[in-house]
């Protein structure tokens, strides 16, 4: 996993950079890494504004912070590929069947509410992370790089409409070009799919 690639990389006397998926929750910890080699992280989808101005003011000089700005938040990965399961195929033939669902396979709730994306292996939010009100705030915390995940549509106008407030011009309405609607909760220390 993860860890070992980072020892592997350490041993190596090599940088190496870790995202969402490496669970950095507190200062200690990016120091830590930092001594190891680490040159950029990205900050953890789940955490607050609050916690990432905690964790600026205590990084360790040469670490980059990113920040996931745009797209279905990666909350987790599963051994199995969920999509060649809903088609009863193994992951080994899936015949790659995620290729009929570029927006992933969103779950509802019993109130027909939009909860889970399912794409491949991967377990996102139905909802779009949309940071981009945020992005004066990220710039005075001293964040170096806004991450903008990719969707079949649209990114380009999301690339332009971030840069856009990047430069502090105007910024555009985004959440019409959120499949499943947008949210920020979690940016704001609350529920996430708020």
């Amino acid at each position: 996993g993860e860890q070992g690639a980072i020892d592997y990389l350490s041993q190596s006397g090599k940088p190496f950079a870790t995202g969402p998926s490496v669970n950095i929750y507190n200062p200690r910890s990016l120091q830590l890494l930092a001594k190891l080699g680490l040159k950029r992280w990205v900050f953890p989808v789940e955490l607050s504004r609050d916690t990432l101005a905690a964790m600026q003011r205590q990084r360790p000089e040469g670490v980059e912070t990113e920040v996931f700005a745009w797209g279905r938040m990666p909350l987790a990965y599963a051994a199995r590929c969920f999509t060649a399961r809903a088609h009863d195929l193994p992951k080994d033939d899936c015949q790659l069947r995620c290729l009929d669902y570029p927006q992933g396979q969103v779950l509802r709730t019993r109130e027909d509410e939009n909860f889970l994306c399912l794409n491949g292996i991967q377990t996102q939010s139905a909802k779009t992370c949309n940071l981009i009100d945020a992005v004066g705030d990220m710039r005075e915390l001293g964040v170096d790089i806004l991450r903008i995940s990719p969707q079949p549509t649209h990114t380009r106008r999301i690339i332009e409409a971030f840069r856009g407030a990047i430069n502090d011009e105007a910024v555009p309405v985004l959440d019409t070009l959120a499949a499943a609607g947008s949210c920020d909760g979690y940016w704001r220390g609350e529920a996430g799919m708020l």
